[in-house]
């Protein structure tokens, strides 16, 4: 039997899509300039300007380019950010490929007033080498949450999301929630403090190495849509209500409806486990799973593609 099923009428499959067309991002720099000082966004209406030696690498991001900051005073101005949805939620989601991790704390995304814990209204950052952290003052306080230290290496591109709706906040590292903690209230406003990329707007916890494709939204993110952004690269063309599930007799993959050639199996961390190649009109696949727990699937066909979780037990 299907693990997870649904069946979706015409109606509210257009009201759930026009809900995700009208929830995207309020802020969205995706930092593929090859030139100039200028981060320009595809959302919202505060560009972004480079600061300390911030370079432009065209072809060397996640998605085509990214920004290279030297761990020094590197950092990038994105205005206020200040959200106008009540204070009610907010996700902040980056895409970071560190030179190196120390003990030292290294900014990724921030809007702070001042150095002190209590004077950040949201920020994300690496702490105690591989640990993250994401600060948020709502309710006239500031939270601090941070991961177990973890695998974080140099070299390596990690989705790095820190959400917050009105009750939790989260931190997610590549698809897999890594933390989480109670807490309420609307979020603070700062409309004279700048929000900044790599570093805090004055230069100090520099981060060093890459930074691609920064959001921020004005909700928090669901777990589905973080797997969507884990796999944004890929061009979806599966009905959201359709899912792989496995098979309880055999181990067999059920897949999906769709001209499927490609099967990639990955860890809730984002570490690459296994690949398979499917054969035309394939609507099943043995592949070996590890022990019982969470996945992720990323299939993949002629010009379009879908991931999703998969649960094995």
């Amino acid at each position: 039997m299907p693990m997870l099923r649904s069946t979706t009428s015409a109606a509210a499959l257009l009201l759930f899509r026009l809900a995700c067309a009208q929830a995207g991002p309020v802020f969205h720099w995706p930092l593929d300039e090859s030139s100039g000082t200028v981060a320009q966004p595809v959302a919202g209406s505060s560009p972004g300007l480079l600061s300390g030696g911030v370079v432009w690498d065209p072809l060397g991001g996640h998605h085509q380019g990214a920004a290279r900051f030297d761990g020094v005073d590197d950092r990038i101005l994105i205005g206020p950010c200040d959200l106008t949805n009540g204070g009610g939620g907010i996700t902040l989601s980056v895409w970071v490929n560190p030179d190196f991790v120390t003990a030292m704390e290294r900014t990724l995304i921030a809007k702070t007033t001042g150095p002190q814990p209590a004077d950040h209204q949201w920020s994300v950052s690496f702490v105690n080498a591989s640990a993250v952290r994401f600060r948020l003052n709502a309710g006239g306080t500031t939270t601090e949450l941070s991961t177990s230290p973890s695998s974080i290496f140099s070299g390596t591109w990690y989705h790095i999301v820190a959400s917050y709706d009105g009750t939790q906040m989260r931190i997610h590292v590549n698809g897999a929630l890594m933390a989480a903690t109670p807490k309420t209230g609307s979020i603070g406003v700062a409309p004279q403090t700048p929000g900044s990329l790599g570093g805090r707007s004055t230069g100090t916890a520099p981060f060093s190495g890459w930074i691609d494709d920064a959001r921020i939204y004005a909700r928090a993110l669901s777990d589905q849509d973080i797997i969507g952004l884990l796999f944004e690269t890929l061009t979806t063309g599966l009905p959201t209500s359709t899912r792989p599930t496995l098979s309880l007799h055999n181990g067999a993959i059920a897949l999906p409806t769709g001209a499927w050639d490609h099967l990639r199996l990955f860890s809730t961390s984002g570490a690459f486990l296994a690949e398979q190649r499917l054969q035309a009109g394939s609507n099943a696949v043995d592949l070996d799973i590890p022990s019982a727990g969470l996945y992720l699937v990323c299939l993949t066909g002629p010009g379009h593609a879908w991931s999703g979780k998969l649960w094995a037990p």
